[in-house]
């Protein structure tokens, strides 16, 4: 049965040195809950924290009402899907799904019951009876995911499942993923570094930085309103200008006064605007927020091409459409504009 994770003040120490000072967090029933952050922010550490592998030196982690600080983690009746796919070479697929249900003594026609739908669940019943040396890694990986969720744990827990597989069958497995934690629906907690990965699977991404929780949202959320210098320049690409708002509409940067909106307090400020947000300005566009400027460059990335343009002494990146980037060369003069709704104001 699935169950709702709360970490309240969750402190983590190694001697002297703090890793984790202090999270509080509640994680919902059933729901696919991401920690996202750079390496050495905390991440994978809170991870092991739940899963009962690394000590708590303060606060607590509960499972519903349940206090599991001091529950080894053998009892705390969690499936976990590591890096390294950490499956038995010498077992068959089947036999390695079996695995954890001989452990706890499932008779025999209730195992083949639950195997078979699990297998069924992840998409690779026609390769039970292999070896996995006869396994593609995505299919590996379905294997180890198979093996934690064929258990019925109350929390399934994934520590960067996908960054030993290419780019190709990452997009695939995230999204069987996805598929196989609905189709179930166990609360789920996943660690990644790779930000597109977690914005397309997750219900509710935390970003972390410096064992702290940076932000707390939706995919939406961490990517239109972020909260923090931090998440705005760790998520996605932004234009980050630096500079004086006077808390009533005006922002001047570079010696240019542009249109804003926020709630924040008037001095120093940043705004950030995203790539796709900026685009050409009309010849006889005279509004506020457009700016005069250079292309210095551009790289095509498929269905857009980024092209840098330089203004001032500073460079924003605009994206278009890879047929209207294709129009303009380096050294072009360009007027670019943004309208207040799509800039974010921190």
């Amino acid at each position: 049965m699935s169950v709702a994770i709360n970490i309240e003040n969750a402190v983590k120490k190694y001697g002297d040195l703090t890793i984790i000072p202090g999270i509080t967090e509640h994680i919902r029933n059933g729901e696919f809950f991401t920690l996202l952050g750079p390496s050495g922010c905390g991440k994978t550490t809170l991870l092991r924290m739940i899963a009962g592998f690394n000590s708590i030196e303060g606060g607590d982690i509960l499972f519903n009402e349940q206090r599991i600080n001091d529950i080894p983690a053998h009892k705390r009746n969690i499936g976990m899907v590591f890096q390294s796919y950490a499956i038995f070479p010498h077992l068959t697929v089947r036999q390695n799904v079996e695995y954890g249900l001989k452990l706890r003594d499932v008779p025999k026609a209730e195992m083949k019951e639950k195997v078979d739908r699990i297998l069924d669940v992840v998409q690779i019943a026609d390769y039970q009876d292999r070896l996995p040396e006869r396994l593609s890694g995505g299919q590996q990986q379905r294997v180890a995911l198979a093996r934690a969720i064929v258990i019925h744990p109350s929390v399934l827990l994934m520590d960067e499942p996908l960054s030993n597989l290419d780019a190709k069958l990452r997009i695939e497995m995230r999204s069987a993923i996805r598929e196989v934690q609905k189709k179930v629906g166990i609360t789920t907690v996943y660690v990644t570094h790779d930000q597109e990965e977690a914005l397309s699977i997750s219900d509710r991404v935390g970003l972390m930085n410096r064992g702290r929780l940076e932000q707390v949202g939706t995919p939406l959320e961490l990517y239109s309103a972020p909260s923090s210098l931090f998440a705005a320049d760790f998520i996605g690409v932004n234009n980050i200008l630096r500079g004086t708002w006077d808390g009533a509409g005006s922002f001047t940067w570079n010696g240019r006064v542009l249109r804003a909106g926020g709630n924040v307090p008037a001095g120093p400020a940043t705004l950030t605007i995203r790539p796709e947000h900026l685009s050409p300005a009309d010849a006889e566009d005279a509004s506020d927020n457009v700016l005069e400027g250079v292309v210095q460059g551009k790289i095509f990335l498929g269905p857009v091409t980024r092209v840098a343009c330089s203004i001032g002494e500073e460079t924003l990146l605009m994206d278009l459409l890879s047929t209207d980037g294709d129009r303009l060369g380096s050294g072009q003069a360009l007027r670019v504009c943004f309208s207040v709704k799509e800039a974010h104001l921190l």
